[in-house]
């Protein structure tokens, strides 16, 4: 591939590149997981963290002379590849069916950790990313992501306007990464040369070895892709796709993304209108389709899915998306981010979904905790506590509404049937962790298993997420809304912040603002 640098005029960097400090080596070596399978010098990772004060020491004058001198050692540049099969798959004759697992040498990750470190931190205080681009950014979570597109999908609909979005799918998004178009994008955003020079020979010259059912491959050179799963890999990303967002060129015009999960939005009159915006944003100059191609990152159009969003007395038609590979028709409903967006918002999906999964966990439960046989009951809490409800809970300040009194009915509060819903699916699990009878009282239940009733946790759980959104700093995209006075003024197409922000008698103004980056 030809080097991009050599007719590339870049900017100035946006600062002097930092040192490696001895405090940084010794927080990465404790942060170790110390049980975490070695790479191929066969070092564990608890015998790192055991004489961490005094590896530091030993280490220190290297990783300075790696980044400084631009040094590699030669054995710290290959690792083991171990594939393993994904489960529930139908046939696994086809490639996608496996997923592969780097197991790299542990003194390699930590200089690799120190790296992202000094770069989000960079990236944070010289903005050298969009504010839209979420994914391995600190304090910027999915469900920012996703309250962020239900707000601006909403306050398109109040300016009687309808919003058309293009869900994009990537094949092989570390995989296919190329990297000397990595290194011309950092360069591009200003990164310092000593960084950009510690990427370029990180990701030249690399071996591995591919592990499988007992069997080990022979050596294979690596000349392409981000080592998926390094401390660096999803840093680096960020900086490989940053481009997607800059195709917008008009306030109609919209883009996002979290890592490699990105979206097109456009805004018309009509969605034959909002179609034609997304038809260009894929195929003009410097658009999706030429991202696409000099960034090695094919498009699955048979996966792409459009939603037309429409309040649901909306009378619009929904006709297709034209584009030159393929015609794509709007869906109902698609999952972003692991929730299930309808093209009503109304979250009447999502909150099946949710349901359902809580069902299948609390069933699982059920089988391993038997009265004579299985797990106690203290460990059938703790399955409960630590997988279900986080499974069923994830983002329920998105799609779920606190309810305020216990009055059932019309005249219930907030997302009341779902809320009943998911107290028949605790109550289920509580059966099981106290053997108590199918005949006992909810609340009985509850107080004997130590958790609190299901409209309380989902209270918690809400409260919990709008306290940390009114803690964003202030180059957060939902800072501007989280602290507007006009907010809570607004009658029609109101998203799940509006309601929290009126259940929650809190001022965002006077909660302490915490940078993301320390």
């Amino acid at each position: 591939m030809q080097d991009l640098s050599e007719s590339a005029d870049y900017p100035e960097a946006c600062c002097k590149a930092g040192s490696v400090m001895v405090e940084q080596i010794l927080r990465q070596l404790k942060k170790l997981k110390p049980y975490k399978a070695p790479g191929p010098d066969g070092i564990p990772n608890i015998v790192m963290t055991k004489n961490a004060d005094l590896l530091v020491e030993r280490l220190h004058p290297i990783y300075i002379a790696m980044l400084d001198k631009s040094l590699h050692y030669k054995l710290w540049k290959s690792f083991t590849t171990v594939v393993l099969r994904k489960p529930g798959k139908p046939h696994y004759d086809v490639p996608k069916a496996y997923h592969p697992i780097a197991l790299l040498n542990t003194m390699w990750k930590v200089i690799t950790a120190i790296v992202a470190d000094q770069i989000t931190f960079l990236s944070e205080d010289h903005q050298l990313l969009p504010k839209h681009h979420f994914g391995g950014q600190p304090g910027r979570t999915t469900m920012d992501a996703m309250h962020l597109l239900a707000l601006r999908i909403k306050a398109t609909w109040r300016s009687g306007k309808v919003a058309a979005v293009l869900f994009l799918d990537i094949k092989g998004t570390f995989l296919n990464a190329v990297p000397e178009r990595l290194v011309h994008n950092l360069r591009k955003r200003r990164v310092p040369t000593k960084y950009t020079n510690f990427v370029s020979n990180m990701l030249c010259n690399r071996v591995t070895t591919l592990r499988f059912d007992g069997y080990s491959s022979n050596a294979i050179q690596i000349d392409n892709g981000i080592g998926q799963g390094d401390p660096l890999s999803m840093v680096l990303y960020q900086f490989y796709n940053v481009d997607l967002l800059d195709i917008p060129n008009s306030k109609d015009e919209d883009a996002m993304a979290f890592v490699d999960d990105a979206f097109m939005l456009a805004v018309a009159d009509s969605f034959e209108e909002a179609h034609v915006k997304l038809a260009d944003m894929i195929g003009r100059e410097g658009g999706v389709a030429e991202w696409s191609t000099t960034h090695n990152s094919p498009l699955e159009y048979s996966k792409l899915a459009l939603i037309d969003f429409a309040h649901r007395q909306s009378p619009k038609t929904r006709p297709p998306l034209h584009l030159p590979e393929r015609e794509v028709k709007p869906s109902i409903s698609t999952k972003y981010l692991g929730i299930i967006f309808d093209q009503n918002l109304s979250w009447r999906a999502q909150q099946a979904h949710a349901i359902k999964k809580g069902t299948i966990w609390a069933a699982q439960i059920r089988r391993i905790a038997k009265q004579a046989w299985g797990v106690t009951p203290k460990y059938a809490r703790q399955l409960y506590v630590s997988i279900a409800l986080p499974r069923a809970l994830y983002a329920v300040d998105l799609w779920c509404i606190p309810t305020q009194n216990d009055r059932s009915g019309p005249r219930a509060t907030g997302s009341a049937k779902v809320t009943r819903q998911l107290a028949m699916l605790q109550r289920a699990a509580t059966t099981v962790i106290t053997g108590g009878l199918y005949t006992l009282p909810t609340d009985a239940l509850d107080a004997c298993a130590f958790l609190l009733p299901a409209s309380m946790n989902i209270d918690k759980w809400c409260h919990r997420a709008f306290v940390r959104m009114a803690m964003l700093p202030k180059d957060h995209p939902l800072h501007k809304t989280m602290k507007s006075k006009h907010v809570k003024g607004i009658k029609h197409h109101r998203t799940a912040l509006h309601h929290l922000l009126d259940t929650y008698n809190l001022d965002p103004n006077s909660i302490e603002k915490i940078p993301a980056a320390p």
